[in-house]
């Protein structure tokens, strides 16, 4: 049921979803005076969460930023790599031969890919099972197996990677992954990739299953600021396409530090 409201009821509090409700009472209320109170507050939120640089410095805030790690792992430092699935791969698209398509979040994969070919991790484990929902399109692939078949392409041996295909959100990857750290590797720290965007939520679901987090955030969304005129004053599809991503994991850190997902 959790899962089922996460992926529904949490458009209603996103600004796509704002900015759509509006519209829809403007539409309906053709006579009535609040009919252009709806198209103002319409206009506004799109403009306001249309603005690039206004977005960019409150992702700048919200994402976290990269640590610096040793050159080779040490007995101290953690010698596993966890990726959080999920955008990685489009997986309503089905390739011939099979193979593995790249989707918005692929930087998770080539973060991991080069952390262990750079030495900093001696394992990867790819967390995350197929989650759709009965009203939704199944996945044509796997995307766990398939960035599996990327990382062995590029040349990570199988053994040394573990994949792990139950959980469904972050809360089940932090909970499954932590089972298999110890459990596999006898370890109770790991490097976690994601995007910079959800590092914050997936750090404190792992840190809340015990596990000693080293967040390796990727897939960054902000920017340099802007210093063309035009940015302050202009909408834009990306500053929109942020704003809503930003909103939603606002909502969803929220919502799992209400269920207790989270400290």
């Amino acid at each position: 049921m959790f899962y089922f409201l996460s992926k529904t009821l949490f458009y209603l509090l996103t600004p796509a979803g704002w900015v759509f409700f509006a519209l829809i009472g403007a539409v309906f209320l053709r006579n009535h005076p609040w009919k252009q109170r709806f198209m103002i507050t319409a206009l506004a939120l799109f403009w306001l969460l249309g603005n690039g640089p206004l977005v960019n410095e409150v992702m700048r805030v919200w994402e976290v930023e990269t640590p610096v790690l040793p050159l080779k792992t040490t007995t101290k430092s953690p010698s596993v790599a966890v990726i959080l699935t999920g955008g990685m791969i489009n997986g309503l698209y089905k390739p011939t031969p099979i193979r593995p398509v790249f989707s918005t979040e692929a930087d998770r994969a080539g973060q991991a890919l080069w952390l262990y070919k750079t030495g900093r991790v001696r394992k990867i484990m790819i967390s995350g099972g197929q989650g759709n929902l009965a009203f939704q399109a199944p996945g044509e692939v796997d995307e766990g197996q398939m960035i599996r078949i990327f990382l062995e392409t590029a040349g990570v041996p199988g053994t040394d990677i573990l994949l792990e295909n139950k959980s469904k959100n972050t809360h089940e990857n932090a909970q499954f992954s932590a089972l298999m750290l110890r459990q596999n590797l006898q370890t109770g720290t790991c490097v976690l990739v994601t995007s910079a965007w959800h590092m914050r939520r997936a750090r404190a679901c792992f840190q809340k299953q015990g596990i000693t987090v080293v967040p390796w955030p990727a897939a960054q969304l902000s920017e340099r600021r802007a210093t063309a005129p035009g940015a302050y004053l202009l909408p834009s599809e990306k500053a929109f396409h942020d704003a809503h991503l930003l909103f939603r994991e606002l909502v969803g850190y929220a919502t799992y530090w209400v269920v207790g997902y989270l400290d």
